[in-house]
This record gives structure tokens, sequence and C-alpha cells, in this order.
């Protein structure tokens, strides 16, 4: 007599003690992503962002607000502007020191990498160089 050992249905792997918590890697200060909208905004000519609020349905004096503001109001807004930029950020509300604040978290590091290339060249524009003496005026 030969007995039949019972076949177990496949189980899940056990899910890793910090399943579900922000991976601290992908995310960005409030701070710095409100830097690189503002960059952005502020790239745009006089009398373009009115038009352009328009036709991608924002709030044109929102918008002025984020640019000139320094409150922490606008968390929504800039992560939909993110959006609109190619960059998909899941918005965190995190307490630091008895306060609440607001972080981006980027949905992979390629999109981060990017965001930061980007940044950078808005803060230190290679094309901000000094002509260099054999260049002609």
């Amino acid at each position: 007599m030969s007995t039949a050992t019972p076949i177990l249905p496949p189980t899940a792997p056990p899910e890793p003690v910090n399943a579900g918590f922000p991976d601290p890697a992908l995310i960005v200060s409030y701070a710095t992503v409100l830097r690189y909208i503002r960059h952005r905004l502020n790239a745009m000519l006089h009398g373009q962002l009115k038009p352009w609020a328009q036709e991608h349905k924002f709030n044109y004096a929102r918008l002025i607000e984020i640019k000139k503001l320094e409150e922490e109001t606008q968390a929504v807004l800039l992560q939909r502007l993110m959006a609109h930029f190619q960059f998909p950020t899941e918005l965190l509300r995190i307490i630091v020191h008895q306060s609440r604040r607001h972080f981006f978290m980027f949905t992979s590091l390629e999109n981060l990498a990017r965001f930061k290339a980007e940044l950078h060249l808005f803060d230190n524009p290679p094309f901000d160089a000094p002509a260099s003496p054999n260049t002609p005026n």
C-alpha cells in the first residue's frame, strides 16, 4: 500500500517586513519639487502661462501663487503639474518634528534620475559659462 502525500497549492513568498512602506530612495522633498516646478513655469515667456494654463486646465491664479509664494499649500497641484511634465509621483504626508510635511515619491529610479538631471540643468545651465577669450564679440 502506498500513501499519497497531499499536494499543497503554491503559496506566495512571504512579504518583506517593510512591505508597503515608501522606499526612501524614491522620495523628494516638497521644496525640491517646488523649485523644479518654478523653473518650468518661469521658463515660459511673458504671456504664455495664461493660455498654457487654460489649455491644460490649470488654474492660472494658482500657478502665479506657486511662482511667488513660499507657503506649502499647493502639494496636490504640484503633483498634478509633475504628472503633466511626465513625472508621476505619489504624494506623501509625513510628520517631521511634530509638523506635517509633504514629500513626493517617484514611481521609479529612472524617473527620479531624469528629474534630478533636469533640475540640475535648471540650477546649473551649461550655457551660462563665460565666453572663452578666443570667442569673437
